[in-house]
């Protein structure tokens, strides 16, 4: 399930690590806990940020994640509930899976409207080909490429595997990281806030 790919044209940084698009584990591994000074770095990663804003943010989260990863696609799918109910999200792109994935992930960073152009992706996502729904950039711009490199750079100072890479703040203030989908009975505890009904059939065999 799972599918292991070298991040290659991201960085010069980890173009020997092995990364992967993570399923949801059989068993839900325990959190891996973080220093509280690791977060002033993933707090200002350049992110397209989704869901509640301003005085309706109950919970926020940070989650690393590539245009092309199918459990990116269904971790995406599976908060939209919880966007609704006070979660916001970063979602800190990188482009390592397939060869158009740093396009993919430069055109969001890159757009206008990165949170409408991230929900074009998501909804035209082809779990078939497992692909994002949005055109890359021809070129990936040096600005842009820079920022990709910042965040790839994070993602291995971290130490994760594979995306969905996630981040949160428990119940107790202490940070804490997650790799791959979690479990949806698992989501309230992890975002702080009442389950909420998810009636996706694409993600039923999550739960």
């Amino acid at each position: 399930m799972l599918r292991f790919l070298k991040l290659a044209a991201v960085t010069a940084i980890a173009t020997t690590a092995a990364l992967s698009c993570l399923a949801v584990a059989a068993t839900q591994p325990p959190p891996h806990y973080m220093p509280a000074s690791a977060a002033a770095s993933f707090e200002h990663a350049p992110a397209i940020v989704e869901g509640a804003s301003g005085t309706h943010v109950k919970s926020t989260i940070y989650v690393f994640m590539d245009p092309n990863c199918i459990f990116c696609h269904y971790t995406w799918e599976a908060l939209q509930p919880y966007e609704a109910a006070g979660l916001q999200v970063h979602w800190i792109p990188m482009g390592f899976l397939k060869p158009d994935s740093a396009g993919k992930a430069a055109a969001l960073l890159q757009a206008a409207n990165g949170p409408a152009l991230l929900h074009e992706l998501e909804t035209k996502f082809s779990e078939e080909k497992e692909s994002g729904g949005i055109a890359p950039l021809a070129k990936v711009p040096a600005a842009a490429k820079a920022k990709l490199d910042g965040n790839a750079k994070l993602f291995t100072s971290f130490g994760f595997d594979g995306t969905p890479a996630i981040i949160y703040k428990t119940g107790d203030g202490r940070w804490a990281s997650l790799d791959g989908l979690p479990h949806l009975s698992a989501l309230p505890g992890i975002l702080n806030l009442p389950e909420q009904p998810i009636t996706n059939p694409s993600l039923a065999r999550f739960r």
